[in-house]
């Protein structure tokens, strides 16, 4: 650390990269160090001064305090566990790794050596999701639909480990039940990887989510529906906003009252970043551990072995 300031270096300057490098440049706790990428000498950024570039990202390990990992998934365990080894704090996008087995190995390391590890999973920043888990109490239905047009960055994964899995990671903080059974259903459209999929998962108490992902539609959308006794909540992550449905337990005319929230379009690789360097900071705790990172990933590698 720098004059109470975390020096942080950016490995990967791809498409969310560069949002990375972005917020870091526009935190004040944060002086940014170096800025990583195997074509750096052909890449154009908006760096700040005092920022030095290399292609290796073992050149800088002696002077950062944390780094943000946001390479190809191929990459991110052998680079995550370069840091964790020699003590440097690591945000990793998601998925965290190729394989559970990467992650369980990352998250032991990371635990021997007492050094944060987050996981990538921006919608839990999202303002919508933090007002319904503090309304949510026991899930009984859960309905997502994650469409999204087209994009080539991401096609080193399938739908599952590319869209999917926020909404699993999001599943699972919410149901905090073990699952019993998952069905999965998808094709490939346009990748050699599965491009659209249809997922039924069943927990321990009945209780069912259904997801369909789809990065090949013609619209964005991500809405979030919830159902549990007497209660219904639909979320609308694109429009920040929430709707929930109470039954009327008097008699009316009405069987549901209706309580909307709005909220103003969030910044959430903001406040993940500002989450990550305040818990290296040692003033917060992450909001998305590498355990929750691991088992989000777990069941995404169930899913896909079934399609």
């Amino acid at each position: 650390m720098t004059e109470n300031k975390l020096n942080i270096g950016v490995i990967g300057t791809g498409y969310l990269g560069r949002f990375h490098l972005e917020k870091y440049q526009n935190n004040e706790n944060v002086n940014v160090r170096w800025v990583v990428d195997k074509n750096i000498k052909g890449i154009s950024l908006d760096i700040k001064k005092n920022v030095q570039k290399t292609d290796d990202y073992r050149d800088i390990i002696n002077d950062v305090d944390a780094v943000s990992i946001v390479t190809p998934t191929s990459c991110h365990y052998e680079i995550a566990k370069y840091f964790i080894k020699n003590k440097v704090h690591v945000l990793v996008e998601k998925p965290m790794t190729r394989t559970v087995s990467e992650a369980k190995k990352l998250n032991q390391l990371a635990e021997d050596n007492n050094i944060i590890l987050q996981v990538g999973h921006l919608e839990r920043f999202n303002p919508v999701m933090k007002k319904l888990k503090t309304e949510v109490s026991n899930p009984v239905f859960i309905e997502v639909h994650r469409l999204s047009e087209f994009n080539p960055r991401s096609t080193d994964v399938n739908v599952v480990h590319d869209l999917m899995i926020h909404d699993i990671d999001l599943i699972l903080s919410l149901m905090n039940k073990k699952i019993k059974k998952v069905s999965a259903f998808g094709r490939k459209i346009i990748t050699n990887s599965t491009d659209i999929a249809n997922v039924r998962i069943e927990f321990i108490d009945e209780s069912i989510a259904n997801l369909t992902s789809s990065r090949i539609s013609a619209k964005n959308e991500r809405k979030f529906r919830v159902f549990e006794s007497n209660k219904y909540f639909s979320v609308d992550f694109l429009e920040s906003n929430i709707k929930i449905f109470s039954k009327n337990q008097k008699k009316s005319s009405d069987l549901y009252s209706r309580k909307e929230h709005s909220y103003n379009k969030s910044d959430s690789l903001k406040a993940e970043i500002e989450n990550f360097v305040l818990s290296c900071m040692g003033k917060e705790k992450p909001l998305v551990t590498g355990i929750d990172g691991m088992n989000a990933l777990k069941v995404a590698d169930d899913i896909s072995k079934k399609l």
